[in-house]
């Protein structure tokens, strides 16, 4: 294969946890040529979480056919800011600068995640100015990634699946494997004995969980899951959530982060609440990988939720020895850096019409690719 062929690409990845920035470099063609470069995670400054909460209450309130909210527009600005900063920053410190880069590939801040349903099409927002990235940078850009697959009929998510795929056809694991992002939501990328990819999101993963330590004044998140080990499961109220409607709906599926609320823990101790949510996290994801049909021989845990120690440990007991449970960094993977990967390797996969998501993944009625480039203007 020519070197021609392989980009070199900046990816970034900012979550619905609104915690911070990823950004990792890879060299890909797109397809099976996977070439790492340096990664990092930055914390998101105040202000800016400060301005994207707001947007996404503003995005949770917006009527259907109703112009765009108007802070829509200061939040584009303040992200796709605070991705040039950190950019700036990250690629100093690595004695790199954006003209080192073919392309860079950014996911954007979703504010509002609508699934279809009942004859009535999606909505998706991923807040970020492409074009004047692009213009900042001198780099091609490629971002609303999620855009085209909603407008055809898909969930428009998950994405990442076909980047699992191809981490995965490095890996030296028997199929089928399951591949979870714990995330604010949890997905689960099922990769079967044939390497054929099916996805669905299984359910809330940190989302509530931080909801709950914020709504406290506990920061942000619990770390560890400490306080979760410290509290006690209510049965009752994790089969409440179990029972919405969503867990036995045919996948490809998808889910917003505020799809769920607190209300199904209100009147909780801390830890027990804590420990009522994660249950429900754990509950859901097997729920999700008994719905795929698959029998795994191995669960690979990647996103923030891999770093729970009790949620990790709660997984592990409810697998029999057929199944083994793997943190990504046990096959040499970046945890912190896989979605940013898979979106610098996804912006490739765009630049060559390659499909991003599949009827298995995302529900859209035929293999698509997605993404829209930005061309640096004329200095």
């Amino acid at each position: 294969m020519s070197e021609l062929s392989v980009f070199k690409v900046l990816g970034f990845m900012t979550g619905t946890s609104l915690d911070g920035i990823d950004m990792a470099v890879l060299q890909t063609d797109g397809e099976q040529r996977l070439i790492f470069g340096p990664w990092a995670e930055r914390p998101m400054p105040h202000e800016v979480r400060a301005v994207l909460q707001a947007t996404v209450t503003a995005a949770l309130n917006w009527p259907r056919g109703a112009p765009e909210p108007e802070i829509f527009n200061d939040a584009r600005k303040v992200i796709t800011d605070y991705h040039f900063t950190s950019a700036q920053a990250f690629l100093a410190e690595q004695g790199m600068s954006f003209a080192d880069f073919d392309l860079l590939g950014v996911h954007g801040q979703t504010v509002l995640h609508e699934r279809p349903k009942a004859g009535v099409s999606g909505r998706t927002v991923q807040l970020f100015d492409g074009q004047s990235f692009a213009d900042m940078t001198g780099v091609r850009v490629v971002s609303d990634f999620r855009i085209a697959d909603v407008a055809a009929g898909g969930e428009g998510a998950p994405l990442a699946p076909v980047y699992h795929r191809a981490l995965m056809a490095q890996a030296d694991l028997d199929l089928p494997v399951v591949v979870a992002n714990l995330g604010g939501v949890a997905n689960i990328t099922v990769i079967d004995e044939g390497g054929d990819i099916s996805a669905m999101d299984t359910g809330p993963a940190n989302g509530l969980m931080d909801q709950w330590v914020q709504k406290h004044g506990r920061g942000h998140y619990d770390a560890g899951g400490v306080w979760a080990a410290l509290g006690t499961v209510d049965p009752a109220r994790v089969t409440a959530y179990l029972s919405h409607p969503y867990f036995s709906a045919h996948a490809p599926k998808s889910l917003d982060r505020y799809d769920f609320t607190l209300a199904g823990v209100e009147g909780l101790g801390f830890e027990d609440g804590l420990a009522t949510l994660c249950e429900f996290t754990l509950e859901s994801l097997l729920m999700g990988i008994r719905l795929s049909g698959c029998a795994p021989k191995a669960v690979i845990l990647a996103g923030g939720g891999r770093q729970n120690a009790y949620l990790v440990n709660r997984l592990r007991a409810e697998f029999n020895s057929q199944t083994q449970l793997y943190l990504s960094e046990d096959l040499g993977w970046r945890g912190g850096a896989i979605e940013a990967e898979a979106f610098a390797y996804m912006a490739v996969r765009s630049l060559r019409s390659l499909p991003i998501s599949f009827p298995t993944t995302t529900g859209v009625s035929q293999a698509l690719t997605g993404g829209r480039l930005n061309i640096p203007s004329a200095r």
